[in-house]
């Protein structure tokens, strides 16, 4: 059985568990999934090839490695700069999200550094790009929900 986005009812069981464990050991998933060894093998090499799975990576603790300050960002840019600027934004280490909205304004992003005179050299860095027209910042105090995988479940049918 085939989901509406191309992958097998496999393929995502796979995924769903890859992404609370990218280390987990083939054997380990095969037994977890009930799909055969040599088919998880496949499979992957397959989700890897075709783009689905794009790397392998480690979530960090921010609070441990001391990257807990916090800032959501609306830019205003003009209308000829919108793509300039959302590029020069990507190049920035510290900016961990760049969006494109039809919201108030015209990115959206999310800044982390490590104390308040970072995130004040940071957002320096931002209105010196060429195409900023006004920067509006929130600061985030507190974080519930920060999730860095996506939510499988919704296309696995039982």
């Amino acid at each position: 059985m085939t989901s509406s986005t191309g992958l097998t009812k496999e393929d995502l069981v796979i995924l769903k568990e890859l992404q609370k464990d990218g280390r987990i050991s083939y054997a380990e998933l095969s037994r977890i999934s009930e799909i055969p060894h040599s088919t998880v093998h496949d499979r992957i090499r397959r989700l890897i090839s075709s783009g689905v799975i794009k790397k392998f990576t480690v979530i960090l603790d921010v609070e441990e490695v001391g990257m807990n300050i916090v800032a959501i960002i609306g830019v205003e840019t003009g209308a000829k700069l919108y793509k300039n600027v959302a590029e020069a934004l990507c190049k920035i280490d510290e900016v961990v999200e760049v969006y494109g909205t039809t919201a108030e304004f015209d990115l959206m992003i999310k800044v982390r550094a490590s104390t308040r005179d970072e995130l004040s050299n940071i957002l320096n860095q931002i209105r010196r790009i060429d195409g900023v027209d006004d920067i509006y910042v929130s600061s985030i105090l507190e974080i519930f929900k920060e999730e860095h995988t996506l939510p499988l479940k919704t296309f696995i049918k039982s």
